[in-house]
Parts: structure tokens; C-alpha cells; sequence
């Protein structure tokens, strides 16, 4: 039921965001340094600066010590310290560059039509910390469920894989893995393939075309709730063509009517996008028969859906 008392605004959201975008964190990252310095360093008003400080310090991001400020431990571990358990760099950022799509909202759902989007470096990186956060719990359990019963040399596409969350795992299996995803993604991302691992990266929109194969198993993860039926439909047909018979697609994402995650994801997605939203396992099913595959089998792991359809031999 509604409670009144816990409708507040994301302030800790928001003035974290701040401390990122406005290079306070960043200028902390070395060590403590005078609240002067900081102030003159970034560019920021003193007076401002010291109620930014003293609110950060209160919700544990920051401390003060002898006129100087510093970052927390906990907040050193979990902005810049990928060895620690409690990292997850800005992956906040992701959700934080969606409020202002969000704020418009309202304008949406009178013309249904969603804002022209701004894209950035910057975002692109929000993204990638916010995608390895997401996956990071349940990236095991899909590669599992994804290799069943399949045995190497395994040839796997990996669309939309360039954080590398779920190409790594598979690699590190002995698959032989090629990543496809948009060409800002792969130069982002190619300097973080870990050597020694059988990963290919290959710029390209998947929607024009797919990767050539042939491959047993194509992923799909986190890609579908991105486009529109029309999009989804094409693109399993362009993985049927490039995989084997009997080959297996796997897709993870969001499925309306099962996951209590879905509602939301769709509602971001009307903001954001032009066609893309959440979809029901009967309209998977669809997609899948006409592009040559068998109906797919559903299983959920942390509130998201994973369908494995196999091509028609």
C-alpha cells in the first residue's frame, strides 16, 4: 500500500552523483587533501563545497580530519578497488543519468514518444560498471544453465557482450567466444580481455547483421528488452542462419508476467527508447517458431528469465 512517509527524493543518489560529476571523488582518489585544495582543484565554490562535504561525511562517503577531507574506506573499496568484494565502481551512475529521461515521463505517456537521447563516453562507462554490477551475482548460474549438457570445443556468440560479464566465464569454460556489440562498446572494452582467453570482439549492430559462424550456442543477455517485436523477430533469424542444426540460443532478460522486475524495466524503456519494452514468454515463443527454433524451455535466477530454444535440425 502506499505510505506517504516513504515517498522521499533519491538525495543520496543525487549528491553522490554530484560528488562524481563534479570531480570531488576523483580528486580524493590519491588521498586526503585540504578542503581548500579540493575547492580550488575542481573549481568550486568554498562555502558550497564544505555543506557537500559535511552531508557525504554524514551518509560515510567522505571524513574530516585537521581541516582536510579524505574518502571512507568503504567508499575507497567501493569506488576504486576492483579486488575488493564491495566494489562496484559508479555503477550508481547508470541510474543517476536516468533521472532527467525519467522526469519526462509525464510527457511521455501524453505523446508516447520518448526524448531524444544524449549518449557520452562517460555514459557508455556508467553503463558498463552498472551492467558487470547487475550480472555479477547471477553470471555463473547462466553460463551453467547455458552449457548444459554440452560438451567442448564449443563456438558461442556472444551479442551485446562487450562488458565481457558472461564472455569471460564462458572463455574461462574453454568455449571459444565471439563478442559482438557496437564499435564504441568494443574499443572500450577490448583492452579488458583478459589474455589467454579464446574471446573475439567484433564491431558491428547485430540488427544489420550477425557475427558469421557457424556456432553451437548463441547468447543473448540483456538485448531483447532493448528493441521492439519486429527487431526481435529479425535478429533470431539471424542467429538461426548462423548457428548449426540442433545449435541453441540462450537469451536472459526480464519477462513480462514473471519477473516483479519487468513493470519497471518496461516503463524505462518506453523513456528511453523507441520500441524497446518487456515481453511475454507467449511472444518469445513466437519469435522463436517462426525464426526455426524448437519452443523454448524457461527458467528464472534473481527475478530474471533465461530461454533456451534449440534450432530446428
Amino acid at each position: 500500500m502506499p505510505n506517504p512517509k516513504e515517498l522521499r527524493l533519491p538525495e543520496e543518489l543525487l549528491l553522490a552523483g554530484a560528488g562524481v560529476k563534479s570531480g570531488l571523488f576523483a580528486a580524493l582518489r590519491d588521498g586526503p587533501r585540504p578542503l581548500a585544495e579540493v575547492a580550488e582543484a575542481i573549481g568550486a565554490h568554498r562555502g558550497a563545497l564544505e555543506r557537500v562535504v559535511d552531508a557525504l561525511a554524514q551518509l560515510g562517503y567522505l571524513e574530516l580530519a585537521d581541516g582536510s577531507v579524505g574518502l571512507t574506506v568503504a567508499a575507497r573499496r567501493m569506488f576504486y578497488d576492483p579486488e575488493s568484494e564491495e566494489y562496484a565502481g559508479f555503477a550508481f551512475m547508470h541510474a543517476y543519468s536516468r533521472l532527467r529521461t525519467w522526469l519526462a515521463l509525464p510527457e511521455v505517456i501524453r505523446t508516447g514518444t520518448a526524448p531524444p537521447k544524449k549518449h557520452s563516453p562517460e555514459r557508455l562507462r556508467y553503463l558498463m560498471d552498472a551492467m558487470r554490477e547487475h550480472a555479477r551475482q547471477v553470471a555463473p548460474a547462466v553460463v551453467n544453465l547455458c552449457l548444459e549438457g554440452l560438451s567442448l570445443p564449443l563456438r558461442l556468440l556472444d551479442l551485446g557482450g562487450g562488458p565481457l560479464n558472461y564472455a569471460v566465464p564462458f572463455a574461462r569454460r574453454g568455449v571459444a567466444v565471439t563478442v559482438q556489440d557496437i564499435p564504441e562498446v568494443v574499443e572500450l572494452m577490448r583492452p579488458a580481455v583478459p589474455p589467454g582467453l579464446d574471446i573475439r570482439m567484433v564491431s558491428g549492430d547485430f540488427n544489420a547483421a550477425v557475427a558469421p559462424g557457424p556456432y553451437e550456442v548463441a547468447f543473448l543477455g540483456n538485448i531483447t528488452h532493448i528493441y521492439g517485436p519486429d527487431e526481435n523477430r529479425a535478429l533470431f533469424a539471424r542467429v538461426a542462419h548462423e548457428l548449426v542444426p540442433g545449435g541453441r540460443i540462450v537469451i536472459l532478460d526480464y519477462v513480462r508476467g514473471l519477473s516483479t522486475r519487468a513493470p519497471c524495466l518496461g516503463l524505462n524503456m518506453l523513456v528511453s527508447s523507441v520500441s524497446g519494452g518487456v515481453w511475454k514468454v507467449e511472444e518469445y515463443t513466437s519469435w522463436l517458431t517462426q525464426a526455426g527454433f524448437e519452443p523454448p524451455v524457461v527458467r528464472s535466477i534473481d527475478d530474471r528469465q533465461v530461454l533456451v530454444a534449440h534450432r530446428k535440425p
